[in-house]
């Protein structure tokens, strides 16, 4: 036979006997090492499909951008409000529905990456959700329309909360911690002086006559 001849091990094993669960240890190792490298695989592909998605909706709007633009107007501080052009396209009847619209595509875009993006890196190692929220904090700080987009009361309605959530923390960065939020001081009523009486002598009963 073939462990006929093996040498025993300790508690009377044979080599036989443990060969079975060695085998079945290295190829569970095996199969982890691969579900492991297939996963990441999986999340680098969405990961591309992302950026792919997102880059077509930025052309879009450079699209957008490049037929109209006057359409830079979304960011206050840009120069083309100054102009003599952004004057007379301001005065039409559709110019301030066109920059809503506008505005509306820029937050859609935003939801869409935003919610699918990882985590981002630490600041001595960003990666491209980094960039993502930079290009969203900038926006929101530039542009009255796209905040006020986000302050209307159907917002809850219309955008997914992790956009929101977004936006509510580039607002207030550091919310107040349940410790620091001020409570109201209790008052607590001061006791009443307790008055002690002194003890008083019990005088000694006449003896009682038999």
């Amino acid at each position: 036979m073939l462990f006929a001849d093996a040498p025993q091990l300790a508690y009377g094993l044979q080599l036989k006997d443990v060969i079975g669960p060695i085998v079945s240890i290295a190829a569970a190792a095996v199969a982890v090492v691969f579900s492991r490298r297939t996963l990441r695989l999986s999340e680098q592909k969405a990961e591309r499909d992302l950026n792919l998605e997102a880059q077509k909706m930025l052309l879009e709007i450079n699209r957008q951008l490049i037929s109209d633009p006057c359409l830079w107007s979304i960011y206050d501080d840009h120069p083309v409000r100054a102009t003599n052009a952004f004057a007379t396209w301001r005065a039409g009847d559709l110019s301030k529905a066109k920059l809503e619209a506008f505005a509306y595509l820029k937050l859609n875009m935003f939801e869409v990456v935003l919610v699918e993006i990882p985590n981002p890196g630490p600041q001595e190692r960003p990666n491209v959700s980094n960039v993502w929220l930079n290009f969203f904090h900038d926006s929101l700080a530039r542009s009255s329309t796209l905040r006020g987009i986000l302050e209307r009361p159907d917002a809850p309605r219309l955008y997914n909360r992790v956009l929101l959530a977004l936006y509510s923390h580039w607002k207030d960065p550091k919310p107040k911690l349940a410790a620091q939020v001020e409570t109201p001081a209790v008052v607590v009523p001061k006791a009443e002086p307790v008055t002690v009486l002194p003890p008083v002598e019990k005088k000694p009963e006449p003896p009682v006559g038999r």
